[in-house]
């Protein structure tokens, strides 16, 4: 079912890729689930400024339809159109551009393969890696981490 499913994938991306450009918003993942011939699928979206409920469905509305149009012998698909949510996972340099400025928490990995938590707000993202600083205490903290150390990133959520 793998071979099935990432051809379900890559067609739901020929489909669904220029919907996403016109209503300006990009599809950052997408899941199946169930039987080939009727699939369950998860597509998580996000755009500049935060995705809204509206924009989900209105990106769900158009790929229903067009999939109906494009594909009426292919294998019958639920569609399910979510953003990702304020934790959102953080795993390609866009990402981390995205957030710059924002305060993030990392998982990183050193040398001795021990896993560490680095919190702190993004500074700079470079082709080496990303440059936070953790001003929470008297004393600021300076954390260049390369992109090779990163095993987990988010959004560092603050509750007031």
């Amino acid at each position: 079912m793998a071979l099935i499913t990432e051809n379900l994938i890559h067609v739901i991306h020929q489909v669904g890729d220029p919907i996403a450009r016109a209503l300006g918003v990009e599809i950052l993942d997408i899941q199946c689930s169930g039987k080939p011939t009727n699939s369950l699928v998860r597509l998580t979206l996000d755009k500049d400024g935060g995705l809204g409920v509206d924009d989900c469905e209105q990106f769900h509305q158009s790929l229903r339809r067009t999939w109906e149009v494009t594909q009426p012998s292919g294998p019958i698909c639920r569609f399910e159109v979510s953003s990702p949510g304020l934790d959102r996972p953080l795993k390609l340099p866009k990402d981390f551009q995205r957030v710059q400025g924002q305060r993030l928490r990392l998982t990183v990995q050193n040398d001795t393969k021990k896993n560490a938590v680095v919190i702190g707000r993004l500074m700079a993202v470079t082709e080496v890696g990303l440059h936070l600083v953790d001003d929470r205490s008297k004393v600021v903290l300076e954390h260049c981490v390369s992109w090779r150390e990163i095993v987990k990133a988010k959004i560092e959520v603050a509750f007031k």
